[in-house]
């Protein structure tokens, strides 16, 4: 391992541990921050670094918030403050190296994402030449992921900023959809699969009925009629599916169009072996599921159940075992061929609910087809499909145009509403933290420096740096008032200023700025602030 070169030693004692942790447990021993049941996520004194060959980044220094159910919380601040970061930490998906999660806490639902977080890595800094070396545990790293594995998707699902970066090129964008509603909802959706009914009663009057609504040329009888199909065979796949059979059989015969939909329906009728291909995929997710349950246990009890675990990995190995057979080539695409169709006019209407015209031909289609924009709903509808308990959404909207925006947050909030769904909102545009935010978080240089309702902060901000912020926005009612900007710019985090990390750009900074960090003050319902301007009670959470 190379040794990386680090600041002073003054400087280093406030960045690693001086020594690993007593007990695997002693970064986060017990959840004392979960107080309320309705807590969906809470973060505790969070510090995550990265370790460079020009310094130690401390990109995350004590950050600590909580999301309730239901709630969106807003995170706003400059470029470099550590938005990001902090989604990618709580996801754990810092790329190590360069980076880790040095000490904190993160609960989810009760369970400590960080349990055995000192076992992964060790610090060791050597006196004379202050240099830091790591010592990686990657046997404890893999266990770890495999942990997170089961809180990922369904548990908290993730907008990524950069989509590009986040699709891989070679698959089609429906079979990466696909991939992740499969495996966040398979059960359900084989489930529904094995139910359908390709015979039943009036199906041929609900044919009639879409031939007619498409020679009438009327868009919202169309889509009635292939509604009132599907809920007669019981797949909402023959609805999207007749839907678009209709819009593209402009130019041909009526037989024709009954014809293509007819042979649709009878593509849900399984043969046997296709049925058991099927409930081999389902009781492989169910033995998924029990794992993911297992590892959750694990978390919120923070002691290793491997025997139950490995009991299910055993039966897992014996249903693959019993039916290799079905993953030799051909084979496998026959007997799967249903489930695959069913999947893809799935995909379809995800993508058509994030507002993309021409969903069939891009769910066909490769990430490098798409626009920038196009890409970034693709992302939107893979999060949205498994509907997680926790969203965490990186500039969602950063690519979409105004009228896309309105619609990819009204879906945000419908989710929200429907399922419950918290949601963490990292965005530059004020306008939209007013609009959609129950709270907000202003971050500055890795630190939380001022939380409140958003009514309070957009009516009365405490912080001179939300200040800044909230007069650089132009206004409706005051046309004529010249923009207020902040002077200077975000600090290097390798060094950063003593005391507050504001002082150097604030207009009023005092001497005890520049010698000691603010303590996070109480000054008014949820409304707390880290600023020697102010002098409330100290917050204990």
């Amino acid at each position: 391992m190379p040794a990386i070169s680090s600041p002073p030693t003054s400087a280093m004692e406030r960045s690693v541990p001086s020594a690993p942790p007593a007990s695997p447990g002693a970064l986060a021993s017990t959840p004392t921050s979960i107080r309320d049941a309705s807590e969906v996520l809470v973060l505790k004194d969070l510090r995550t670094f990265f370790f460079t060959y020009d310094g130690v980044v401390r990109a995350i220094d004590g950050v600590s918030f909580k999301i309730r159910r239901g709630e969106t919380l807003g995170l706003v601040g400059e470029t470099g403050c550590g938005k990001s970061v902090t989604a990618f930490s709580i996801t754990r998906l810092i790329p190590d190296p360069p980076g880790r999660i040095i000490e904190g806490e993160i609960w989810y639902r009760g369970a400590n994402l960080l349990w055995g977080l000192g076992r992964e890595a060790s610090y060791r800094v050597n006196p004379r030449t202050q240099q830091i070396k790591i010592r990686r545990r990657f046997r404890r790293i893999r266990e770890a992921n495999d942990r997170m594995a089961a809180v990922r998707g369904s548990g908290i699902g993730m907008i990524f900023q950069e989509p590009s970066q986040a699709m891989n090129p070679i698959f089609s964008v429906g079979d990466q959809v696909g991939e992740s509603l499969l495996l966040h909802r398979g059960v359900e959706i084989i489930d529904s699969l094995l139910t359908t009914k390709p015979d039943a009663e009036g199906i041929r009057p609900a044919i009639d009925a879409i031939v007619a609504a498409h020679a009438a040329k009327t868009p919202g009888e169309l889509r009635a009629t292939t509604r009132r199909l599907g809920e007669i065979v019981g797949s909402p796949s023959i609805a999207t599916q007749a839907y678009y059979l209709a819009r593209g059989a402009e130019g041909g015969s009526a037989g024709d169009l009954a014809t293509d939909i007819e042979r649709s329906i009878r593509r849900l009728k399984l043969s046997g072996l296709e049925r058991n291909y099927l409930a081999h995929r389902r009781r492989l997710m169910v033995l998924d599921r029990q794992r993911n349950q297992e590892y959750m246990a694990e978390m919120r009890a923070q002691a290793t159940r491997g025997s139950t675990r490995a009991a299910i990995q055993r039966r897992r190995r014996t249903e693959r075992y019993a039916h290799f057979y079905y993953g030799l080539w051909g084979f496998r695409s026959r007997v799967g061929r249903a489930l695959k169709n069913e999947m893809f006019w799935r995909v379809v209407a995800h993508l058509e609910g994030v507002t993309i015209a021409n969903p069939v031909q891009v769910a066909r289609g490769y990430p490098h087809e798409l626009s920038g924009g196009m890409l970034q709903r693709v992302m939107i509808a893979m999060a949205l499909c498994s509907e997680p308990d926790l969203l965490i959404a990186d500039e969602p909207t950063t690519a979409l145009d105004v009228t896309i925006q309105a619609q990819i947050l009204e879906l945000m909030r419908d989710l929200k509403d429907r399922v419950g769904t918290a949601i963490m909102l990292i965005t530059h545009d004020l306008a939209i933290i007013a609009e959609v935010a129950d709270r907000v978080c202003v971050m500055y240089a890795g630190q939380i420096v001022e939380t409140g309702p958003v009514r309070d902060i957009f009516s009365r901000p405490l912080h001179p740096y939300a200040q800044g912020l909230l007069a650089s926005i132009p206004r409706l009612d005051q046309p004529d008032k010249e923009l207020a900007s902040i002077p200077g710019s975000v600090p290097n985090l390798i060094h950063p200023p003593d005391g507050c990390r504001f002082h150097p750009r604030c207009p009023y900074a005092m001497p005890i700025c520049k010698e000691k960090r603010p303590p996070t003050t109480v000054e008014g319902p949820g409304h707390t602030v880290a600023c020697f301007l102010y002098e409330g009670p100290v917050a204990t959470d």
